[in-house]
């Protein structure tokens, strides 16, 4: 457990590896069941989004497959069970170790990324929303709003329909997980938000039709649509998708529409020579020209609010080229442009946030809920902590943390699109006549080095709970932080520029 400061005050800060999924149980219901009594259903959030309701015994289930698949000691103990029915400090005591047992089973790649897992979540996912395994269609856009529509089961699960998709489309095989499945939202003012990322525990279907329930309620804008994107980070990986046709398509119809929508900045001259060259087809000599305009390659967020030079300043997030970039939007009209490298981010986190009414007139509503901090290394003695309030602040760790694996990869030598873009869900192979548990595929992660009851340890005193709603106090450690001084301290320093 390491100690940091921010506003002067402490801040408990535990280590913690690889965070790709992020559980909280925010809140508990009393179920009733006619036949057997109530029971008490576990709300789980998964990256700060609710994605299912559980009982205690539907986990104890799955510990007992877990301990079956892999070595028992090597898992963090399972809240005991109890003779008697709870009261209501009890279940509180219940939902914190249930909590804490999901958020570090998680962290080991080898359970975080099996097939017992992950089936366990889709499963819990159909169960909560009553939905029948049946077929249907589904359909997935481009940016340009052209449709694929692809027949499913109701339960497929994210990598499934991406592979389908991708299948219709002819992409290499190699190339598919340079591409991921996005759930987009066109707002009032014509531009869209990029909600979340559907990840491989969950049925893009069933999270589709959830989350546009959940919006008509709270009436917001514009239809959510499940959309396909680049989502590699590397300009190595844009190299290889430029050698095949198909890839090559998907790259120009996603650079056009983030031209047009003003993500990727460019000149007015610049602007009509791409137009001569979409005029004449000109494909590949339009990418060359686009992969060198600013923000080529970024994810764009909407604006939100940071503290950084000042408190309750206006900004625009976009993440890529290994760095975090923001616009800022001063009261006297001015742009300026500030860049945070990744490798000097020390840390991130994410947390529930109190809005003040400076705020609430600068954001929506919604945008008041999660707060994204970093310690970012200022000069070679000074770290400093940076806030940015936005709704999509789940999505900024996530691109965050995919950039940095994408780096450890390639700093490994890693060339293969697959590995550098993914770790593919891992299967159980049949045991070795000498082993206690099955041989598993370990993917791009390479071999597991630490197991969850050594985790448990470095989480031994920490409670991640936020005091009502999902998600917050997630902290992850940056595995390619560099303090070394091996960057130049102008490189390593923010970089301002007026506009």
């Amino acid at each position: 457990i390491h100690f940091y400061k921010r506003h002067d005050k402490p801040l408990l800060k535990p280590v913690v590896i690889n965070i790709r999924m992020h559980f909280s149980i925010p809140e508990t219901e009393e179920q009733g069941d006619t036949k057997a009594g109530s029971y008490t259903g576990y709300c789980l959030h998964i990256n700060g989004v609710y994605h299912c309701m559980v009982r205690y015994r539907q986990l104890h289930s799955l510990h007992d497959q877990l301990r079956r698949e892999f070595v028992a000691s090597t898992l963090p103990a399972f809240p005991p069970k109890k003779l008697f029915n709870l009261n209501e400090s009890q279940v509180e005591e219940r939902r914190l170790l249930l909590e804490k047992y999901l958020q570090l089973i998680s962290q080991d790649p080898r359970i975080s990324n099996s097939q017992t897992f992950n089936a366990f979540l889709l499963s819990a996912q159909q169960e909560t929303r009553r939905e029948r395994t049946e077929n249907v269609s589904l359909d997935v856009f481009l940016m340009n709003e052209h449709k694929i529509t692809v027949n499913i089961l109701t339960i497929e699960q994210t990598d499934v329909v991406l592979e389908q998709v991708c299948s219709e489309l002819n992409i290499p095989e190699d190339l598919i997980y340079c591409f991921s499945l996005f759930l987009i939202r066109r707002d009032e003012d014509g531009d869209i938000t990029v909600v979340r990322k559907l990840q491989d525990f969950e049925s893009p279907y069933i999270s589709q039709k959830a989350l546009t329930s959940t919006e008509s309620v709270d009436n917001s804008s514009g239809p959510l649509k499940i959309v396909m994107r680049k989502s590699s980070w590397d300009a190595s990986i844009d190299d290889r998708l430029l050698t095949e046709q198909t890839t090559l398509n998907l790259l120009y119809i996603q650079t056009v529409a983030d031209i047009e929508r003003g993500w990727i900045l460019t000149s007015a001259d610049t602007k009509q020579q791409l137009a001569l060259m979409q005029a004449r087809g000109s494909k590949r000599q339009f990418m060359e020209v686009a992969r060198s305009l600013k923000y080529y390659g970024f994810m764009v967020f909407r604006p939100s609010i940071t503290d950084h030079p000042e408190p309750h300043t206006r900004v625009t997030v976009a993440l890529g080229k290994a760095a975090l970039n923001m616009r800022l939007y001063t009261p006297s009209g001015e742009i300026k442009e500030v860049s945070f490298k990744v490798t000097r981010m020390r840390c991130w986190r994410i947390m529930k946030t109190e809005t003040s009414n400076n705020q609430m007139g600068l954001l929506r509503q919604e945008g008041s809920k999660l707060e994204l901090s970093f310690e970012y290394l200022v000069t070679a003695e000074r770290l400093e902590w940076i806030t940015v309030v936005s709704h999509q602040a789940i999505l900024m760790s996530m691109c965050l943390q995919s950039m940095v694996e994408e780096l450890v990869r390639i700093r490994g030598g890693e060339k293969d699109p697959r590995r550098l873009t993914r770790c593919s869900a891992k299967r159980s192979i049949p045991k070795a006549p000498d082993s206690q548990s099955p041989v598993v595929d370990e993917g791009c992660g390479g071999p597991v080095d630490y197991t969850v009851r050594k985790l448990a340890e470095r989480f031994s005193v920490v409670n991640m709970k936020s005091t009502s709603k999902a998600a917050e106090d997630v902290f992850v450690e940056n595995e390619i932080f560099n303090s070394s001084g091996e960057d130049s301290l102008e490189d390593a320093a923010v970089t301002f520029a007026n506009r």
